[in-house]
């Protein structure tokens, strides 16, 4: 992971009340009533609640690692077809405030208990390693083609970790700044971050920038374990992953 700056410190870099306009009602109302939420899941943290996390502290994170020339491998055939690849604000409508064109794309894998049986059988090493990753909620290739931006902004939960395993990372001016501190991604390194610290995201390269990315659980006390069980019902039911899934034909 490349960095450059003073460390992110533990709580920076909310934003102000998002624009809720196209959104949800279930994701406007889970924006609404987060932080309070997402104050006691950080009390169950185990790990502590720093921006930026150890992907050692993940189990399975290392180990997937250790593979990822072979996932690269199986990505590469997908990009020489990239015009079927479809745009992240297309599968995910409740996005389209962040991606705010057709360079972001998504090669999507599985989330919350779906999956994308024809994209899955066309990588079939790489889903045979993420069943190694305890925990795992989302898995898709994420693709930043050149003059990609994603302006800043924050997730919703800290029931689990955002995870980039860097497959293709071009020179120059591509990155990501968390919490107020850019870093970057190096091929075959994972960076791993607390996704409610608002993030934004550039790749003004001439190539694609690809990461394998996952959402894995944040390893709590028992109670945080049952509320982010429940949270994961919940919105393995909502409109959010609902319009994912009928999009992808996903099951």
């Amino acid at each position: 992971m490349a960095t450059t700056g003073p460390a992110p410190k533990r709580g920076v870099g909310f934003l102000p009340p998002p624009d809720f306009k196209g959104q949800s009602i279930a994701v406007r109302l889970g924006r609404r009533i987060r932080d309070p939420i997402n104050g006691w899941l950080s009390k169950q943290s185990l790990i502590g609640d720093d921006p930026l996390v150890d992907p050692s502290e993940l189990p399975g994170l290392v180990e997937l690692g250790r593979h990822w020339r072979t996932i690269r491998d199986e990505l590469l055939p997908l990009l020489a077809e990239r015009q079927k690849i479809p745009a992240f604000r297309d599968i995910s409508p409740d996005h389209r405030r962040i991606a705010t064109d057709s360079k972001w794309k998504s090669f999507f894998l599985e989330g919350y208990g779906f999956r994308a049986e024809e994209n899955c059988a066309r990588c079939p090493r790489t889903m045979a390693l993420l069943k190694k990753v305890p925990g795992l909620v989302v898995a898709f290739f994420s693709i930043m083609e050149p003059g990609t931006q994603v302006p800043p902004h924050r997730g919703v939960t800290k029931a689990w970790y955002n995870c980039h395993l860097g497959l293709v990372v071009p020179e120059g001016k591509v990155g990501i700044e968390i919490a107020g501190w850019p870093v970057g991604w190096r091929e075959g390194e994972w960076l791993v971050f607390d996704e409610t610290n608002m993030h934004r995201v550039w790749n003004e390269t001439d190539e694609d920038r690809v990461v394998l990315f996952l959402q894995v659980r944040r390893p709590m006390t028992w109670r945080g374990k049952l509320a982010a069980k429940a949270l994961f019902k919940m919105i393995r039911h909502s409109s959010f992953v609902q319009d994912v899934r009928r999009s992808l034909s996903a099951r």
